[in-house]
């Protein structure tokens, strides 16, 4: 008995200790970051981050919600920083592939048009936004002025966005006949009825209803699996298929599945020699959740296998990603037309609680924790990847493991629609 009773104490002191470990590299290690006021190009406070990504090619920055406007302002901050420092030349969102490529390919790169499409073809929760208006009036529009351009690219298979709803119909349709694919529909009744619900599909918000939504789905799962059954070819517009598969079956796991192959698509293809910088939620980001079990299912509509994992799984992305995080100790939150709610405070012994109460903004490597310690696996709690924390009887999370990197805010407020 004595011996058992000695190796549980053991047990639990060595996950003490870990534990410890992990609280004690952020104390020791946390970097203050000065302020995060999008006008200011002094960049200093921003090399530790600079030096935690190395030679990363591609850096993930992910935000708690969509309304979250102190992180908007600080991922804001830090794009200026990867671009003009670190050579980041490339930003791509979690909107409409479809309408990032091809519309943006064909948009012309003077101000008012940049401005104007981006306006309409990225989600409104950033582009109308108080907290996004310096990013996409300025910022972005100004790069084209300078001899390094900041490009604009999208992975989201949700291809709905405005240059969507007005050219991609037409454009497949264009590609349909090219390849002499329409014959391949029994009947013109039939093809007639798939371009009416590919619209349907695309303009979701826009477009009269013809079909009910199982009709539709129905419809659009026989066209778009007749045509990719008779494109042999890898090109693009079997890449847009695939979208609009995924697109008409849409879950969460289905989505991430198609970012993380769009955003392969992105970074191996027209910018296969660029530097890109990610703009997501953090739910999208991360990575390891494929190796994070719970018997609780209100977990699996957060934790699956998210994009972030299916990307850095691929070993040409492992080493080249680093997935920046984000979390906040206290205040409010609420996107553009949701509700504001009230932050949960966080866990009595959760990271947001290692961190000093006169730190309004901070930052922690956690890849440096993993080398140092030889990627410990061992849980800890803090409110991510949303503004809550998952309980330790949930799911048991190392989050040094789902994130390369945390950017911590002391106090979140949300954004406001701008005028």
């Amino acid at each position: 008995m004595k011996p058992m009773l000695f190796s549980a104490l053991f047990c639990l002191l060595y996950l003490t200790t870990i534990a410890q470990d992990i609280q004690e590299f952020v104390t020791k290690n946390l970097t203050p970051i000065s302020n995060i006021d999008t006008a200011s190009n002094d960049y200093n406070d921003l090399e530790p981050i600079g030096t935690a990504i190395g030679n990363a090619r591609i850096v993930m920055l992910g935000e708690q919600d969509h309304g979250d406007a102190p992180t908007f302002l600080a991922k804001t901050r830090l794009i200026k920083y990867l671009h003009e420092r670190k050579g980041f030349n490339v930003l791509a969102f979690e909107s409409d592939f479809y309408g990032l490529t091809t519309g943006w390919e064909n948009t012309r790169k003077t101000p008012d048009s940049i401005y104007k499409f981006l306006r309409e073809n990225i989600y409104s929760l950033w582009t109308s936004s108080d907290a996004c208006n310096y990013l996409f009036k300025e910022y972005i529009p100004g790069t084209f002025k300078t001899g390094q351009a900041l490009n604009i690219s999208g992975f989201d298979p949700q291809v709905s966005l405005a240059y969507s709803h007005a050219n991609l119909k037409n454009d497949l349709t264009a590609y349909i006949s090219t390849h002499h694919l329409k014959e391949k529909f029994t009947g013109d009744s039939t093809y007639e009825k798939f371009l009416v619900a590919l619209q349907e599909l695309v303009g979701q918000q826009r477009s009269v209803k013809v079909f009910g939504n199982d009709e539709r789905r129905s419809i659009l799962q026989n066209g778009l699996s007749l045509l990719k059954e008779n494109t042999s070819d890898t090109s693009y517009w079997r890449t847009i298929i695939d979208n609009l598969v995924d697109y008409n079956n849409n879950s969460n796991e289905t989505r991430d599945k198609r970012m993380s192959l769009n955003l392969k698509y992105v970074v191996n293809g027209k910018y296969r020699n660029e530097k890109v910088i990610v703009w997501a939620a953090n739910t999208h980001i991360i990575r390891y959740t494929d190796r994070i079990t719970s018997n609780k299912k209100r977990l699996k509509g957060i934790i699956f296998e998210n994009m972030g994992t299916g990307f850095t799984n691929d070993p040409q992305f492992t080493k080249d990603t680093y997935i920046l995080g984000f979390a906040s100790y206290e205040g409010s939150a609420g996107r553009l037309g949701s509700r504001i709610y009230k932050l949960l405070p966080p866990e009595k012994k959760g990271f947001e609680n290692w961190i000093p109460e006169n730190v309004k903004f901070g930052f922690v490597d956690f890849k440096k924790y993993n080398q140092a310690f030889n990627t410990p696996d061992n849980a800890f709690l803090m409110k991510a990847p949303s503004h809550f924390t998952i309980p330790g009887n949930v799911a048991k999370i190392p989050w040094n493991l789902v994130y390369d990197g945390v950017f911590y805010i002391r106090e979140m407020y949300p954004v406001k629609r701008l005028e």
